[in-house]
């Protein structure tokens, strides 16, 4: 399964408040972390942005490029 193809499952899965929370996502903030471990469940690559120095958890995740590009897709059709 390629990127765009797990992107594009996460989504059709996703409840409506998950499809709104992405949709008014911005591409210069870090991606919430429930949303990172769901798209990663579904195959998506997402990387931490940093981790803690106290217990090593990522403190945010960047938004997949490929996440982007479909959130921009969704909002033109719309």
């Amino acid at each position: 399964m390629n990127q765009r193809t797990a992107v594009a499952s996460w989504w059709a899965e996703a409840d409506q408040a998950t499809r709104r929370r992405a949709l008014r996502l911005r591409g210069d903030e870090p991606l919430p972390e429930d949303m990172a471990v769901d798209l990663g469940m579904h195959g998506v690559t997402v990387a931490p942005l940093d981790r803690s120095p106290v217990d090593g958890r990522p403190v945010g995740y960047v938004p997949p490029r490929v996440l982007l590009e479909f959130l921009e897709d969704v909002r033109g059709r719309s």
